[in-house]
């Protein structure tokens, strides 16, 4: 009886140990899950939330310059500080790549989406400015349809993907939902060269055609 009585007790005392080794961990690493939480939670925001608030504004700011006929360095400044915005935002969806293949998922194309805009405000429409194309009405006609289509694309993003609840969604859900969304988009826009190269790089055409 003593015997059992003994076991009893070591059981008792080993399982006392585990708990305690557990509540310890648990303790000394809160502070890093926390600051885990609170990073992802803010580059979800500086990707989703700010980050395309700031795109949506600074694109507006360009598409207004134009067809105010500002000076073509005017518009080259306001192209500037809508490239720097979208290499935030580009550089905020590689920041979170590693917390979604934690999680199944990955934020390939969201990151990559964001570096097309980029070249296409760094590459196509300011050479196309260079070029002098604003000095007759058409080509500053078609300026701003290019880039009133692109702001059509990032006001469908805020409004798909709305930052205070995006957070909330499992990365697998995000993942697929941005892939659906730009696969529709990049189908229907293929009148510019942008959406012509996302069909080519993301194969989004072939996927069409395949089902």
């Amino acid at each position: 009886m003593k015997k059992k009585f003994g076991l009893w007790q070591l059981f008792s005392l080993v399982l006392l140990v585990c708990l305690l080794v557990s509540l310890y961990y648990n303790f000394k690493w809160l502070p890093y899950k926390k600051a885990l939480d609170q990073s992802y939670s803010e580059m979800m925001d500086q990707s989703f939330g700010i980050g395309m608030d700031a795109a949506l504004t600074e694109t507006d700011i360009v598409i207004e310059s134009l067809r105010a006929r500002a000076s073509d360095a005017s518009v080259m400044h306001h192209l500037g500080s809508l490239s720097a915005n979208l290499k935030t935002v580009e550089t905020a969806f590689r920041s979170l790549n590693p917390a979604f293949e934690a999680r199944g998922a990955t934020t390939y194309l969201m990151y990559n989406i964001m570096t097309d805009y980029y070249n296409f405000v760094r590459q196509d429409i300011a050479v196309e400015i260079n070029n002098h194309i604003l000095d007759n009405d058409q080509g500053r006609n078609e300026m701003i349809r290019a880039m009133e289509m692109m702001r059509e694309d990032l006001a469908e993003l805020h409004r798909q993907f709305p930052g205070d609840e995006v957070k909330l969604w499992k990365p697998t859900r995000l993942e697929a939902e941005w892939w659906e969304m730009f696969h529709n988009i990049a189908l229907r826009n293929d009148q510019l060269d942008l959406y012509e190269r996302m069909n080519d790089k993301y194969g989004f055409d072939a996927n069409d055609n395949a089902s």
